[in-house]
């Protein structure tokens, strides 16, 4: 079956939500009426000042290029729109270093006639493999595992037989993620300690393809792709079941000489408090800067069951709003502002740690619109309901939501992180810094996180000694700016992609003062390179 006849004849399947468990200077290609006013709350009375010390001199180590990670719905879901988006993303250097991509077993095998059905799969990856270097494949078997009750040796022969159909055809496909949100979609089909054991069917269906076929890239396997029910390291108890303990537990137990972990995977949103009722939620945008101290807390697990410390931590979803949560339920134009700041100060944090690897999630989502990379749900610069298969054939494509533009301005900074500290950050809200530089200029950005609050800050950025290949030279110092008229699509539909706001040429003294302007979730880059005129 074509792209073409699965745009017409797939029908909605549906994404589980994580309801009740975490739980260019370019235009936009048509203008547009502009959009009715987001009712966006209205600037605290008073301008904060904020003080910004950026030390070229001090060197964090590369950056991660945290846009590179990145997510993409299942195969029949935004199929108009796909070749568009996969060209669109490469043309402006979002190309990927991995992308997590979505098989579901049981939509591929008929367990009652052993049969499997491809249609689509090999265009969807093949899409895919053009978008990114290496893909990450979610192989999902929750239909089998929680309602259908199949064990884990009647999923063997079919997660072999797709594993290695996959990885036969399309060579990109690297990492295998075998579960998404166990502890949310299977919680009620079975107890945290019996997940391991159909890990352990994935983990050998993986070294069986890696000897048949020899690729150059093998496969490798990690999980258990949590979405954090609980604290993600809080021990067993009453009211947490302890998902991923109980993992380790049994992976450490594993006698098989063959057992594998090479990424530990989960998702980052928040967490219940109480699992077992899902209740009590704590969503993490309410403070980014707990992220910090994750991975210290993951190495401690490692270590004392004497596993290896240097796993890297996949964190495969992250994001302000799980499932169809909000700050501002009745209109969700201004959380895509804030997801954009969310996004940028999660990023901020993971980087505190190299072996964090936070994926963004998504480009398009089936049906959750603050989580989009894209503008998605509009028609002639209006908002409009619509899901992953539902009359999308007309929706707009080559243009970025606030949390798109967020990643594309990401993808600006310079290769090596350098010291920056701001005045104004505490507890995970204010205004953050982020200073690098490269052989080709130096960038920093600045944004001013507030959530669902107003406060905006006059932000003095010193600069201090500039990097040497920049020093005591005439420079091109450029501005971009995302905020909530723009370079925000429900701002003004025709300056929807990331907006250029200042072009100058200097020429810095023996220090570089910049001072910008911050309203709430507003963000901001500044680019400094040799001036050529």
């Amino acid at each position: 079956m074509t792209k073409e006849q699965l745009v017409k004849g797939t029908k909605h399947s549906g994404l589980l939500s994580l309801v009740g468990c975490l739980v260019m200077t370019a235009a936009a290609t048509q203008a547009q009426a502009p959009a009715t006013p987001q009712g966006a709350p209205a600037p605290a009375a008073g301008m904060r000042d904020a003080a910004v010390t950026v030390d070229f001199g001090q060197t964090r180590g590369t950056l991660l290029r945290t846009e590179r990670y990145n997510n993409l719905t299942r195969a029949n879901r935004w199929l108009p729109q796909r070749d568009a988006d996969v060209q669109f993303f490469n043309e402006q250097g979002l190309h990927g270093h991995i992308y997590r991509v979505w098989i579901i077993v049981e939509e591929i095998h008929d367990f009652k006639t052993g049969r499997y059905n491809y249609d689509g799969i090999d265009d969807y990856l093949a899409d895919v493999s053009r978008l990114s270097d290496e893909l990450l494949v979610v192989l999902d078997t929750r239909e089998s595992m929680g309602k259908l009750r199949r064990t884990p040796e009647q999923l063997r022969t079919p997660v072999k037989t797709i594993l290695r159909y996959i990885k036969e055809r399309h060579s990109q496909v690297k990492y295998i993620e075998p579960f998404n949100e166990p502890d949310h979609n299977l919680r009620d089909f079975m107890k945290p300690e019996q997940l391991y054991a159909y890990y352990r069917v994935y983990n050998q269906a993986v070294n069986e393809v890696n000897r048949e076929l020899k690729p150059k890239i093998p496969l490798l396997i990690g999980g258990p792709a949590t979405g954090s029910c609980g604290s993600p390291w809080a021990p067993p108890g009453p009211n947490n079941m302890g998902w991923i303990p109980k993992f380790l537990d049994a992976y450490a137990a594993d006698r098989d000489p063959g057992k594998r972990l090479d990424f530990l995977s989960y998702h980052a949103y928040g967490f219940f408090k109480n699992q077992r009722t899902c209740s009590d939620y704590q969503p993490i945008r309410t403070d980014p800067s707990i992220l910090a101290g994750q991975r210290a807390r993951t190495d401690d697990e490692l270590r004392k069951r004497g596993l290896d410390v240097n796993i890297p931590s996949f964190l495969t979803e992250t994001g302000g709003y799980p499932g169809p949560s909000y700050d501002n339920k009745q209109d969700p134009r201004p959380d895509y502002l804030r997801q954009a700041a969310i996004m940028a100060s999660y990023m901020y944090w993971y980087l505190e740690n190299p072996k964090d690897v936070p994926f963004n999630w998504v480009l398009r989502h089936s049906q959750e619109e603050r989580k989009d990379q894209l503008v998605t749900r509009a028609r002639n610069g209006q908002r409009i309901e619509t899901k992953g298969a539902d009359n999308v054939e007309d929706l707009p494509t080559r243009t970025f939501t606030p949390y798109g533009n967020q990643m594309l301005m990401f993808s600006k900074l310079k290769r090596e992180r350098v010291g920056a500290w701001s005045s104004a950050l505490q507890a995970g809200k204010g205004v953050y810094a982020l200073a690098t530089r490269d052989d080709s200029g130096a960038a920093v950005m600045v944004w001013n996180y507030q959530q669902a609050a107003a406060q905006p800050f006059r932000v003095a950025i010193d600069m201090g000694q500039l990097p040497a290949n920049l020093r005591g030279k005439t420079l091109r110092q450029r501005m971009y700016r995302i905020d909530d008229k723009i370079s925000n699509y429900w701002g003004n539909p025709a300056t929807a992609n990331l907006q250029q706001v200042s072009d100058a040429v200097v020429k810095p003294g023996a220090r570089l003062n910049v001072s910008v302007d911050l309203t709430a979730n507003a963000l901001q880059l500044i680019v400094l390179e040799p001036s050529r005129s």
